[in-house]
């Protein structure tokens, strides 16, 4: 049976992924990372270990160890945690060697750490293409004309936020750039967004260009529609082919229930 690595982070991308490795008859070393890793994961290791974040040589070892040879890395890490790290001598040198400390650049880093040890780093949306989105309306409601204008106007935002690697979301209203996300993450700039605005918001959320799918893939799911309905938000737009749409259904329903619009769009 072949092995598997899964380094997991917040949310429900981790647990879908190793739901689909297990389908699949993979076995599953998890790295648990402290503070992060949803406990209902640990059902599905053949083999784990608990890391906390920064403990970069620890999790190597592991996976040589466990004869691991393919890695996934998935969920999210504030990358506000940054400021906290408490990094072993190997991330020291890592974290000394780029030239800055934006997401992309501090994980591209450790993913040729990981090369570099002969573990293979795979795209995380591989288990879970089907989840991928497509250019479709997913809810009983459309977007209305104005919030049309709205989205394509939160897509040129959101095009320019993602070439300069600042954060993959935009909340936008009245063709007004309301919140856009930075370290906070998707769901603390939603909540931001309605206190600044209030209801009737919309938000678009992008891939970078050129996304490297080994890690910081655009995810939305069930939580990011709750939290769009605490601010009584109209819209979620979401790039097709390159954003995760997890548990669709559940999110949908929600949409529903709260007269929130989910489309897949492109991004020109």
């Amino acid at each position: 049976m072949e092995k598997i690595g899964l380094i997991a982070g917040e949310g429900e991308f981790p647990l879908k992924i190793a739901t689909a490795l297990k389908e699949k008859n993979y076995s599953l070393s998890l790295i648990e990372i402290s503070g992060f890793t949803n406990p209902e994961i640990k059902n599905f290791a053949d083999e784990k270990i608990a890391v906390k974040l920064g403990q970069l040589q620890k999790t190597i070892n592991f996976l040589k160890k466990s004869d691991t040879r393919k890695v996934i890395l998935a969920g999210r890490i504030k990358h506000a945690s940054v400021f906290s790290l408490k990094p072993d001598l190997l991330t020291l040198k890592i974290l000394s060697k780029i030239p800055d400390k934006r997401a992309k650049s501090l994980l591209k880093a450790i993913c040729d750490e990981f090369e570099k040890n002969g573990i293979k780093v795979l795209s995380s949306v591989e288990p879970l293409k089907e989840f991928l989105a497509q250019e479709k309306v997913y809810t009983k409601r459309k977007p209305t004309k104005h919030e049309l204008k709205d989205i394509e106007f939160g897509k040129k935002i959101a095009r320019q936020i993602t070439c300069l690697d600042i954060g993959q979301a935009v909340i936008v209203k009245d063709t007004a750039v309301v919140a856009v996300e930075a370290m906070e993450g998707t769901n603390k700039c939603i909540e931001r967004a309605g206190e600044i605005a209030g209801e009737g918001c919309v938000c678009v959320k992008f891939a970078r260009p050129e996304q490297d799918f080994r890690f910081d893939v655009p995810v939305v799911g069930a939580d990011t529609i709750q939290n769009l309905a605490k601010i009584k938000a109209k819209v979620l737009a979401i790039q097709k082919d390159l954003t995760l749409f997890l548990n669709p259904e559940k999110a949908i329903q929600i949409a529903d229930e709260n007269g929130i619009s989910i489309v897949g769009v492109a991004r020109d």
